[in-house]
């Protein structure tokens, strides 16, 4: 039934297109609860479920505007009601792609018909590295004596420390990193960190070899004094010299300050969720 969910999910978020590895290993479907309805045998729309999140929820164009999304999503709220939940959250949850309601089309209106709200938008950026160069930008100087260099495993604990100070929530990212990480540090201490992923990119752009950048920190004592944004431009430049071609950032809300960097926003998640 996977190639079935994969299929339809192409066809129905076409600016999400990622690899059927991707959407396995990110919405785990084998360990999700599926609603699905089929018209001539062939699957027709979906919801997934896992815990109190809607991670993917769909319906074939030539099926829309016949009560099948309607249908699928009071069921899925039932069954998420069922497990004792009393908040529904649309996207992100343990195991997500698009963390949010695409802001295409009439995707957000569906939602916000049916009593949910969204308190801020997520967006996706991209960055060519066609003639980038972290020399020619415009941003605040960095302090002197800035250095930079990849964490190794001695780094750990002060590494945890670090993030568990500029974002409680991400520790446990960190702890299960394959991906390498780089370290902002002044006078010997760590000062900030990113996460640098040559071919981290979850959706597809031929023609490019995407790499990503993800959890950008500075630790609360050295933040705004520019050693976020010269940390990230220099990142950008290591991963063009391991070969990639375009940089991808998700679920984004400093859309601004990514835009000082050249970042353009792709796509936009609008972040819904529902007291039960």
């Amino acid at each position: 039934m996977t190639d079935q969910l994969f299929d339809l999910f192409l066809h129905c978020f076409p600016e999400y297109q990622t690899t059927r590895e991707w959407f396995v290993e990110l919405l785990k479907p084998e360990e999700a609860h599926i609603i699905a309805e089929y018209a001539q045998g062939q699957l027709a729309g979906y919801a997934m479920v896992h815990g109190g999140s809607i991670p993917v929820l769909c319906v074939a164009e030539n099926h829309r505007g016949q009560g099948m999304g309607s249908r699928l999503l009071a069921a899925a709220e039932g069954y998420i009601r069922s497990l004792g939940q009393e908040k529904l959250t649309l996207g992100c949850g343990p195991h997500y792609l698009l963390q949010g309601v695409p802001e295409t089309g009439r995707n957000v209106s569906f939602f916000e018909k049916r009593g949910y709200t969204a308190g801020w938008t997520s967006v996706n950026m991209e960055l060519s590295l066609d003639g980038f160069d972290r020399n020619s930008l415009t941003i605040p100087p960095a302090p002197i004596g800035l250095e930079y260099r990849f964490a190794e495993k001695s780094d750990r604990a002060e590494l945890l420390a670090a993030v568990e100070a500029a974002e409680p929530n991400w520790p446990s990212v960190f702890e299960s990193c394959v991906d390498p990480i780089y370290l902002a540090v002044l006078d010997g201490q760590i000062v900030g960190f990113e996460v640098l992923a040559p071919k981290g990119g979850r959706f597809l752009r031929p023609g490019h070899q995407v790499g990503c950048v993800g959890c950008v920190g500075v630790i609360p004592a050295y933040q705004e004094r520019g050693i976020g944004m010269d940390m990230v431009a220099h990142g950008i430049q290591w991963l063009k010299s391991q070969g990639c071609t375009l940089i991808e950032l998700r679920y984004v809300w400093l859309e601004k300050w990514y835009g000082k960097l050249g970042f353009q926003t792709v796509t936009r998640q609008w972040m819904g969720e529902k007291m039960l």
